[in-house]
């Protein structure tokens, strides 16, 4: 299996700087699972934002993800979409070395701070995590 492509390391460079660094305690659910967290539908990147009254800008267009950045009033943040649930798995587990707060879905991610991740979990549901600041075991 190749590595991770320069979209999504350069993806998760810029995650970092919006999301901001994270804790250095290990990644855990900040709050429980939303029941049928996996049930919904897989929403682009744009549904997602729109759920939300935000039209992205899109910063990355790329055939595994796409990813946009929305400013309002609520926050700022990130919001990515996969198209496979394995593609996310792989770019959270990768993400959580750099830290960061984010809100977790079928299929997509959503990257702020933890506040604005409450006020979105309750139109687009998901599940809360935090991210560590430390390299994985085995890496």
């Amino acid at each position: 299996m190749s590595g991770p492509s320069r979209g999504v390391i350069g993806t998760l460079a810029a995650l970092v700087l919006v999301a901001g660094c994270g804790s250095a305690a290990r990644p855990e659910a900040a709050a429980s699972p939303t029941p049928g967290l996996y049930q919904e539908a897989a929403l682009s990147a744009e549904e997602l934002a729109a759920k939300v009254g935000c039209e992205p800008a899109m910063r990355t267009k790329a055939a595994e993800l796409r990813e946009g950045v929305c400013r309002t009033a609520d926050g700022n943040y990130v919001v990515t979409s996969f198209t496979t649930e394995q593609g996310r798995r792989d770019w959270l587990d990768y993400a959580q070395m750099y830290g960061g707060s984010h809100l977790v879905g079928r299929r997509w991610v959503v990257s702020a701070a933890p506040a604005v991740l409450e006020t979105l979990r309750k139109t687009l549901g998901g599940e809360l995590q935090t991210g560590r600041s430390a390299v994985p075991s085995g890496a």
